[in-house]
Parts: structure tokens; C-alpha cells; sequence
């Protein structure tokens, strides 16, 4: 392709299409086959980099504490749980479903990689991700709470996400006020949008640290009427892990000596 076409459909905003002409004509395969060929094969290859480069935008604006995790690599056994479970939330199904998922146990039981594994498998089906700390989301509150408008702007912006992770859920009791907002938010995203509350406190006792009242009454039953609770790990799986690792350093210096 001479250079000035290149400028051309650079201009046009059709960048992938040319990284797409030039992988044709850098693979001798394509030599032989037809211009429909060509051309079927030309779409397929730019509707791939296309999606290739959305999945890594919501990816990184989904800004997941771990934004390599994968369901391949979530351990089952070690968790206790059975493995047909995660494969079939993997299929986002929960996400269609408006399905709020809860996932609670002790300190490194890997409710948060579990979490982020889903919230890239979401990134993958073009869903909308979002990820954050309950004491990054109180401070967020707390920076806005001068400004009603910017506050109004950042709350419609957490109700939008198609998927909401919100980790350390309920870690510090929150105030009144932030509790408002949660009932806010929760109001919006109720049977439309699906979120994943991380928690060490079981869903039980969440509604006495909503600070009860009808405020912890509407909060509770926006995310409990549709949520399903994944079976949680009992054992510190950070913690095996990290054995399992200093183990093998152990093994490698001492076959050193």
C-alpha cells in the first residue's frame, strides 16, 4: 500500500484497516486466495483489532486491583468451590440478569482476584467495568459532598456500570451520609445493573452496619431481592500461596550450594 493511501484512511480514522491491509501483505498465504477472500478475511482480521483494543480500554478504565486475573487460573478445589459454578458466571448471564453477587470470607480467601477474574471476563463480553475500595468510594463521597452537582455527575457515572465491584464492602461502618448515597445509588442500579459486594462480614449482619433504619432497609432489599452468594473459601488461600512460592525459593537457593 503506497504511503499516501495509508495518509488517507489515516485521516479517515480507518488506522486498523491499514494495520490490517499490511498484515495481508506480509503473509504470503494470502497470495493465492480470491479479492472475496481477501476481503472476508480483511473484516474479520479488523473487526478482531477492534474488539482487541475495546476490551483493553475497558480494561484499563475498569481500573481492577488485578487486571491479569483470569478464571482459568481461580482455583477451585482450594476454594471449595464447584468449578461448573464460576464457568457459568463466567458467561456474564448474571450480568443480563441485573444479579448482584456476594462474596464474603476471612482475610486471603481470594474473594478479591475471584472478583477482578470476573470483572475482566466482563471486560471481554464489552460490559462496562468499574472496581473499587468502600474507603475509596467514602473518601470520593466525602471530596464531593460541597459540590451537589459533581456528586449528582459521580453518582449517575457508578449507577451506569454494567458490572460495580465494590471491594472491602462494609469493612468501616459508614455514616449517615454516605449511606444515603449507597441508598441512591443502589435505588438506580436495582434490576438493571449487576454488582459484586466483597465483604469478611457476612450478608447477615450487613443491615446492623448500614446503621439499620430505612435506609439500611431499602439498601438491603435493593441487593438482596436478586443476589446470588458465591460459596466462600474458609482457608487463607494468599497465605498458601505465598508458602508455595517461598518453598520454591528455598528449593532454587538451596540446589545453589
Amino acid at each position: 500500500m503506497k504511503n499516501e493511501t495509508k495518509k488517507k484512511l489515516q485521516s479517515l480514522e480507518l488506522g486498523d484497516l491499514v494495520i490490517a491491509i499490511e498484515e495481508q501483505e506480509n503473509n504470503i498465504i494470502y497470495v493465492d486466495k480470491t479479492f472475496d477472500e481477501r476481503m472476508e478475511l480483511l473484516t474479520d482480521n479488523l473487526i478482531e483489532i477492534r474488539y482487541n483494543k475495546l476490551v483493553k480500554k475497558l480494561t484499563t478504565n475498569a481500573c481492577l486491583k488485578y487486571d491479569n486475573a483470569s478464571i482459568e487460573s481461580v482455583d477451585c478445589e482450594l476454594r471449595g468451590i464447584d468449578k461448573n459454578i464460576i464457568i457459568n458466571l463466567s458467561n456474564m448471564r448474571f450480568i443480563e440478569s441485573a444479579t448482584n453477587l456476594v462474596i464474603t470470607g476471612p482475610t486471603g480467601s481470594g474473594k478479591t482476584y475471584l472478583a477482578c477474574a470476573l470483572g475482566v471476563e466482563a471486560c471481554k463480553h464489552t460490559y462496562r467495568t468499574y472496581y473499587i475500595r468502600m474507603q475509596n468510594l467514602v473518601k470520593r463521597i466525602d471530596e464531593l459532598s460541597s459540590n451537589q452537582k459533581q456528586l449528582k455527575i459521580w453518582l449517575k457515572r457508578l449507577a451506569n456500570y454494567s458490572l460495580l465491584i465494590i471491594d472491602e464492602w462494609l469493612t468501616n461502618k459508614p455514616t449517615d451520609r454516605d449511606v444515603k448515597f449507597l441508598y441512591e445509588l443502589f435505588d438506580l442500579r436495582s434490576e438493571v445493573n449487576s454488582t459484586i459486594f466483597i465483604s469478611q462480614f457476612d450478608k447477615s449482619t450487613w443491615h446492623d452496619r448500614l446503621g439499620g433504619g430505612v435506609h439500611a432497609d431499602s439498601i438491603m432489599d435493593r441487593i438482596s431481592h436478586n443476589a446470588y452468594k458465591i460459596p466462600s473459601a474458609t482457608n487463607n488461600i494468599r497465605k498458601h500461596i505465598d508458602n508455595e512460592k517461598l518453598n520454591k525459593f528455598i528449593e532454587e537457593i538451596e540446589e545453589k550450594k
